[in-house]
């Protein structure tokens, strides 16, 4: 009975903890999500943890993993069978190992647990963006991602220094828990043994030691409450101030299309379909705002590649789609900014496709055409890019079932400059990365333009939590965003974060804004340094555990 009681308990807060974890982000039932239960989204973590033996703590780890960005990330099912399948069993085989080392740092570090797992999973959470399987949905900091005011400290620290002060909360609160009920035990036990010296002695001794946790932790919570006010206080001092400087700046404007296709439907029938859409909406903003600056298309909005069906291709049917296009290009006077494929033959011969954003200016590279182009550098895993296809092969061709393509890397952070503004292109997935995006910044990028589609998740939730990353980093480099997407969420993010337009999500519709042009621009603290507040919390917590395993070492040795 007991043990059914004790398996009951580890599921309930194993569902807790998936819950909490499933709400405080977008969700299909708080569209914006509960920014409030960021703050406790490791709580019940770690009482699960605590729950749970050495020998169990893999399997609660692994399946909180698996069922809270199985839940999270349940529109990946939409884009490929085995996309959802490989997240779960990545972050099972991911989570069972966080909360091993949770367990073991809990066993070792019983007086500083409360630090040093906030350290841990600040850490952790910095660690699983990296690489090729780095996945930034789900990071604690985005929970906030509507509160303009306190993300503002995120231009000095980025999101992994702001996640410290998200993540604080459950390792302190549980800190204070634990110390409660070891306080409780230890008095019960000195109660039913006899009173000696002895024991009033090393009760004294365990009062001083009682005393000198609740310190640390009123310490600890006043540090916490102190950086949150100095947080705040930062926030409300950025906004007002540069409200005061943008009188003195000159603007663009800028449209932003949504067409709203459907990304499954192949097809040249379907294709040219979607260009005379696109043309449509954009004659109907153009007759509409006559001082247009830049059209906005979303990425691969246009599918056949204009470089190779202009140039040489085969089918004319296609081509004269291609021509057809430029032509209402180069016969409008604004820039146009649009998501297509180019294909650059390698030195071996074999063709090369990259998923690139072509910049034209009538009149100067349309007829024929010779874009400025950038292609996309971080590609999304197993879906975009797998290094690994001759190794797996068979693997490979089962990623390739359906219409999933492939693409290669491109190679240069690009800046592009046009009607004095100097901007780059981020491609969909690639501006849910810090580090990425600030490279832009920090060769000279003065404004965003995103590319999205994730018209293909069919999820408006999939989309809002896209957007909740795109909010920082315009937060973090101080540079607005100007986001197509093909079906949501379109929109106009300004300096500090605040979407100032925004356009219904699965619809065809547009976005007509301004944005600044930034001068005597000062690049931020984190556009120059980057994740360096990630890079500290993991420098940290090896040397935590370097210095740990030595000193057993060494204990051991003296006792021999």
């Amino acid at each position: 009975m007991k043990l059914f009681f004790s398996i009951l308990k580890k599921i309930i807060l194993l569902l807790i903890s998936v819950l909490i974890f499933f709400l405080s982000h977008p969700n299909s039932f708080f569209s914006d999500g509960i920014g409030f239960l960021g703050y406790f989204i490791y709580l019940p973590v770690l009482f699960l943890m605590e729950k749970s033996s050495l020998k169990t703590v893999f399997l609660w780890g692994g399946l909180y993993g698996a069922f809270s960005y199985g839940l999270f990330a349940f529109w990946l099912k939409n884009f490929h069978p085995l996309t959802l399948y490989i997240i779960c069993i990545v972050y099972f085989l991911i989570f069972a190992l966080v909360f091993f080392i949770l367990k073991v740092i809990k066993n070792s570090f019983r007086t500083y647990f409360c630090f040093f797992s906030c350290v841990f999973l600040c850490a952790f959470e910095y660690l699983k963006t990296l690489g090729f399987c780095g996945f930034s949905y789900g990071v604690s900091a985005y929970t906030q991602w509507k509160n303009i005011y306190f993300i503002q400290i995120c231009q000095i620290v980025g999101v992994f220094g702001l996640n410290i002060l998200i993540i604080f909360p459950s390792c302190l609160i549980f800190g204070v828990y634990i110390n409660y009920i070891n306080r409780i035990s230890f008095e019960k036990q000195i109660i039913q043994t006899q009173t000696n010296s002895y024991s009033n002695d090393f009760l004294k001794n365990e009062k001083k030691k009682n005393i000198f946790a609740w310190k640390k932790y009123y310490v600890s919570a006043l540090v916490w409450l102190v950086l949150m006010c100095f947080s705040y206080c930062f926030g409300f001092y950025t906004i007002q101030n540069h409200k005061k400087s943008m009188a003195n700046h000159d603007y663009v404007n800028i449209v932003a299309i949504q067409n709203n296709e459907d990304p499954w439907k192949n097809g040249l029938v379907e294709y040219s379909k979607n260009i005379k859409n696109l043309e449509k909406l954009t004659e109907e903003t153009i007759d509409y705002y006559k001082q247009i600056d830049f059209v906005i298309w979303p990425e691969t909005a246009v599918v056949p590649s204009i470089m190779t069906h202009y140039q040489g291709g085969k089918d004319k049917n296609r081509k004269e789609v291609i021509k057809s296009l430029l032509e209402f290009i180069d016969d409008r006077n604004v820039i146009f900014v649009i998501g297509n494929s180019y294909e650059q033959r390698n030195p071996t011969g074999k063709i090369d496709r990259y998923n690139s954003v072509f910049v034209f200016e009538p009149k100067r590279n349309v007829i024929p055409p010779k874009p400025e182009i950038y292609s996309k550098i971080h590609l999304v895993p197993f879906t975009e890019y797998f290094p690994y296809k001759e190794k797996f092969p068979s693997f490979y061709k089962k990623l390739l079932n359906g219409d999933t393509q492939m693409w290669e890397k491109g190679k240069e952070y690009k800046v592009f400059y046009n009607k004095n503004l100097y901007f780059s292109t981020p491609v969909c997935f690639e501006d849910t990365f810090g580090d990425d995006c600030r490279r832009f910044v920090k060769n000279g990028a003065r404004a965003f333009f995103n590319l999205s589609n994730d018209a293909w998740s069919k999820s408006f939730v999939c989309q809002k939590q896209h957007l909740s990353m795109a909010v920082f980093r315009c937060v973090e480099n101080k540079v607005p965003t100007v986001r197509s997407t093909s079906s949501g969420q379109t929109c106009i993010i300004n300096e500090y974060g605040k979407i100032i337009a925004q356009a219904p999500a699965f619809c065809e519709s547009y976005v007509i804004g301004r944005i600044p042009v930034l001068k005597d621009f000062k690049i931020s603290v984190y556009s120059r340094f980057g994740d360096y507040a990630g890079k500290i919390e993991v420098i940290l917590i090896l040397l935590i555990l370097i210095i740990k395993l030595f000193s057993v070492i060494i204990t051991k040795v003296i006792k021999k």
